[in-house]
């Protein structure tokens, strides 16, 4: 599914579906990020036209990236379900700002050959956390490391004399 490339609007006037995994390896945007670049995501593109003709993309995205841990810096797998509505909007057309007030959807612009990878890719960059984090873990070296005292202790005792 990474070299998928659609005619939007015609998917969404067909009302076609897609489905496949993409590689999170194939997604390069997203590997700074990744403590372990493994794994894929499941996808899902539906395409529809309302009762009012407006042409919409529904994409459902799952899956478990490994993420840096930023307290301990280990990985930290990460449960993403993405279940976006996008609003095509075609070429000199207004957008939508009043239809999108309530955040339940999203915008984008029709493209006659839309390549589902950076969709998608753009879907999970917006979905991560700023900062993930395990539950319940210690920043690497903690109070001590492996030559005893932490430096700061050091310091600290210097300060009280």
């Amino acid at each position: 599914m990474i070299d998928v490339v659609i005619d939007s609007l015609e998917f969404a006037r067909g009302g076609r579906v897609r489905e496949g995994t993409i590689r999170i390896d194939r997604l390069p945007r997203l590997q700074d990020l990744l403590a372990d670049p493994v794994g894929e995501l499941s996808v899902r593109l539906e395409g529809w036209r309302d009762e009012e003709g407006k042409s919409w993309l529904h994409l459902d995205v799952v899956g478990e990236p490994v993420l840096h841990c930023q307290r301990c810096l280990g990985g930290v797998k990460f449960p993403l379900h993405i279940d976006s509505r996008l609003q095509l909007v075609a070429p000199g057309e207004a957008w939508p700002d009043d239809d999108l007030a309530d955040d339940s959807a999203d915008a984008i612009e029709a493209d006659r050959a839309l390549a589902l990878a950076p969709l998608v890719e753009e879907e999970v960059l917006l979905a991560l956390p700023i900062a993930p984090m395990h539950e319940d873990c210690e920043p690497p070296g903690g109070a001590a490391n492996e030559h005893g005292l932490s430096p700061f202790a050091a310091l600290a005792a210097l300060k009280k004399h």
